[in-house]
């Protein structure tokens, strides 16, 4: 797995929950956090490095858990890059596909509202997979930079927040959505103040689980991928220990200790 920092620490939790038995490694390039505001170019170059690192310790299957990668790289990563790689069968995959899969199928109105970073709402990515599955479909967008930082600060109760969030959202409730996507995986740390700010009648897709439960369905469907047994979590970072040991262990609900830090 791979994300830009911490955000897919939640995605991993939903994962262990499901598939216990797999081994995994994540690397949360932390020193670049975040992707949110960075050039496209700059996201696949990053994106890139850290995808490389993961297949030379044996991955053949990644997830970019990251949505602003998934978004930014994903495709130009699948079609440019992984066929000039050699040896076994590698892929990479990412959240923004099933999510907007889940979003379709569970809208009964057809209102769909998006939630992401600036690189995520300008890229179209959720618009374009969205449109692909509902050509019908109503998609209302906000791009909400303030709120990573927020998050990672620790100031997710603090009535600052609660007035920006009220501020983003505001778009988004005028469209009448009965789905809204969080996308990005540092909303799942804001998800009671999302359920406070919409409407009773909007449901609020849980990244976690819709993520877990496409990528099992995925490796049921591709058993080309062989999956290393034994339960193991490798944590890779690009930069401090110490923050991501703190601040990692917020994210993904447990005590994170067992972290290598790469250049």
């Amino acid at each position: 797995m791979f994300d830009s920092g911490f955000g897919g620490l939640t995605v991993l939790r939903g994962i262990r929950e499901k598939c216990p038995d797999i081994s995994i490694a994540y690397l949360g390039d932390s020193a670049r956090t975040p992707y949110g505001n960075r050039s496209r170019e700059v996201v696949t170059k990053y994106t890139k490095e850290c995808c490389e690192e993961l297949f030379s310790r044996g991955c053949n299957l990644i997830l970019l858990a990251c949505n602003t990668a998934s978004a930014d790289t994903l495709r130009t990563l699948q079609q440019d890059w992984l066929p000039t790689l050699s040896g076994e069968k590698k892929n990479i995959i990412g959240v923004v596909r099933p999510l907007a899969e889940e979003a379709v199928s569970i809208s009964k109105n057809g209102r769909i509202g998006v939630v992401g970073t600036r690189g995520t709402i300008e890229s179209g990515a959720y618009v374009d997979e969205i449109k692909k599955i509902n050509m019908n479909a109503n998609v209302t967008q906000k791009a909400c930079p303030l709120l990573v930082p927020l998050v990672e600060e620790g100031w997710i109760n603090k009535p600052e927040t609660n007035r920006i969030l009220r501020f983003y959202l505001s778009s988004i409730k005028s469209s009448n959505p009965d789905v809204l996507v969080l996308g990005c995986t540092h909303y799942e740390t804001m998800r009671k103040l999302f359920e406070k700010k919409m409407s009773s009648k909007c449901k609020i897709l849980n990244t976690p689980d819709v993520v877990s439960r496409k990528l099992m369905d995925y490796m049921k469907r591709h058993p080309e991928y062989e999956i290393k047994k034994g339960g193991e979590t490798v944590f890779l970072t690009t930069g401090s220990l110490n923050r991501f040991s703190e601040l990692g262990s917020i994210f993904y609900g447990e005590k994170i200790s067992n972290i290598e830090r790469i250049c």
